[in-house]
């Protein structure tokens, strides 16, 4: 957190005309993820799953593969897939995969996706996620019910779409619809002049190749998304805008939703009503 403070530090004194510089600290404030230690029933959980150690291409930042950790409970024939959101990890779900765990015939898998929690990177991504879940689908198999929060169900919508697998379940708390847009609250949040953030996304064209408005989920079909798919949001979330959300699903009327207002975006993954609900949605699909 030390680290994350410092580069926030940067970045409201951003006013050098050096584009160089200003590139690398607003992609150090929008792609580092602050890492937090492990509480005492989080260190338990990780403790009593299986370790398996994967690999992701970065090729847009450090050009290695890197590794992630990906953690295994259970070895029933029902497969549970767990994607945390932007600077988290696995261990967050604690209360979730504890829940899930207790369901016969089921196995769950969570992982940190690389530059998070305790995998290696210095910089995180939605491509590193998505490559991270491919590199999951091809180790373990195509999932029953995949369940993500924030950027982790933005890059659950979009790695299922392009490997072609549809989820019997597809829940999504709280999802990143729009990248850009909230790669602009970031740097709003921290008041980056608007100069500044057009330059960074001219440069960010540069780098991808495409510009980042079309990391928009309302660009996809999500036809092989899911058979069955249920959003939880808030609609006074500060993190992301819900307007994005709101157009989304009127693309999809077909996507059941949930209204938690006034949880808050890290929280919703531990509220307790979603909690309940999540899993009787789950116990409806398995048992």
């Amino acid at each position: 957190m030390k680290v994350y403070k410092e580069i926030v530090a940067q970045a409201r004194e951003l006013t050098s005309s050096d584009i160089t510089e200003q590139e690398t600290i607003l992609w150090r404030l929008l792609c580092y993820a602050a890492k937090m230690p492990l509480r005492k029933n989080q260190e338990e959980l990780i403790s009593q799953a299986q370790h398996i150690i994967l690999q992701a291409p970065d090729t847009y930042f450090s050009g290695r593969i890197l590794p992630f950790n990906v953690f295994k409970w259970g070895t029933g024939s029902r497969l549970i897939l767990v994607t945390h959101g932007w600077s988290s990890k696995a261990a967050d779900f604690t209360s979730l995969i504890t829940a899930l765990t207790v369901i016969e015939n089921v196995t769950v898998v969570a992982f940190d996706a690389p530059g998070n929690g305790s995998s290696p990177g210095e910089l995180s991504n939605l491509i590193l996620y998505t490559e991270a879940l491919q590199a999951i689908y091809r180790q373990f198999g195509n999932p029953d019910i995949v369940i993500g929060h924030s950027l982790g169900a933005m890059a659950n919508m979009m790695s299922l779409e392009q490997a072609g697998i549809k989820p019997e379940l597809l829940i999504s708390i709280a999802p990143v619809i729009n990248l850009k847009a909230l790669f602009n609250n970031m740097m709003e949040a921290v008041n980056i002049p608007e100069k500044i953030r057009e330059t960074f996304f001219e440069r960010f064209f540069e780098r991808f190749k495409e510009p980042a408005s079309a990391y928009d989920l309302t660009n996809y079909t999500l036809e092989a998304a899911s058979k069955d798919h249920w959003i939880a949001y808030d609609d006074k979330d500060a993190v992301v805008n819900t307007d994005f959300l709101i157009a989304f699903l009127k693309l999809h009327p077909a996507i059941e939703t949930t209204l938690f207002s006034g949880t808050g975006h890290e929280k919703l993954i531990r509220q307790e009503e979603l909690l309940q609900e999540l899993m009787q949605r789950v116990r409806r699909i398995l048992l």
